[in-house]
């Protein structure tokens, strides 16, 4: 049967998602989603360390009961999307300690001192002195943090090209990138297929293809897809073109979580999904 999924949904247990969580499932089910990642986020900053607004224990009680009222139909998994953990490394692996994620996703928002990366001046600096500063938070994240998947890589490519019309691409630093997948992938971790990007400036998914290729020809096997959704309405957007994608770069296989453990999906010669569990070589 097909197996589509979203592993990037946000809910109102997130300060800018829109809906409940309950009102995101049954825009998934009416989609034809068969599972999906509630990964709200956690985004501590030096001045709220805590993050206290985020409410775990609220989160697994409604996932709890989502999956009882939509059984047979969605599977409805317990992720977060964590905020710079490598600068809030206490607090949030705190939070990964004490909670049961199915799937966790370590992402850069912002630079040292709460800088976000819509908040840069990207035609005040080279766009290889920007991407260099960036990729290097990305790689102390995947040095230092505990996450399953990081989110977004190329995430500076959609402001840059939404605020100030110039394209960055992390192949700037391709040797810094490749050092990161290296990385990445003896930690046994792996980097998501984020679709937002082709609804917003970017047009295209993040990353792109070229990154794509580059992790795969490295050895990257475990790629998640989601589309960021921050409301009902973008559940599920886009995911057979990122399918499409993640095929041309090279990709037999989309990864699952539950328990944070890898689960696999076959991508099919007929462009479908087929669930075939944690094992790769079931067929």
């Amino acid at each position: 049967m097909n197996y589509l999924y979203d592993y990037h949904i946000h809910t109102t247990y997130s300060v800018d998602g829109k809906n409940t969580l309950l009102e995101v499932c049954k825009s998934a089910v009416e989609k034809g989603l068969k599972e999906i990642a509630i990964t709200d986020h956690f985004e501590p900053t030096s001045k709220d360390e805590k993050y206290e607004i985020y409410k775990p224990n609220n989160l697994l009680l409604e996932v709890a009961e989502a999956n009882e009222i939509f059984r047979g139909k969605l599977k409805v998994k317990v992720g977060v999307e964590l905020g710079q953990p490598h600068l809030f490394s206490s607090t949030s692996q705190a939070l990964v300690n004490s909670v049961p994620f199915d799937y966790v996703v370590g992402s850069v928002h912002k630079l040292p001192g709460d800088i976000d990366v819509n908040e840069i001046d990207y035609n005040s600096v080279a766009l290889e002195e920007i991407c260099q500063i960036y990729i290097n938070q990305v790689k102390k994240l995947v040095i230092n943090a505990d996450f399953n998947c990081v989110g977004h890589i190329d995430l500076i490519k959609r402001y840059s090209t939404d605020i100030y019309k110039s394209r960055i691409t992390l192949m700037m630093q391709q040797e810094l990138l490749k050092q990161i997948f290296k990385i990445l992938i003896l930690k046994g971790k792996g980097i998501e297929l984020n679709t937002s990007g082709l609804r917003q400036a970017p047009k295209e998914t993040m990353p792109g293809i070229d990154v794509l290729k580059l992790y795969h020809e490295l050895g990257g096997e475990i790629l998640t897809i989601g589309s960021d959704a921050h409301c009902a309405n973008d559940v599920g957007k886009d995911l057979e073109t990122g399918i499409e994608i993640a095929r041309q770069a090279g990709f037999k296989y989309l990864t699952l979580f539950s328990n944070r453990i890898p689960e696999w999906i076959m991508i099919s010669d007929k462009k479908n999904f087929y669930y075939i569990g944690r094992s790769k070589n079931i067929i």
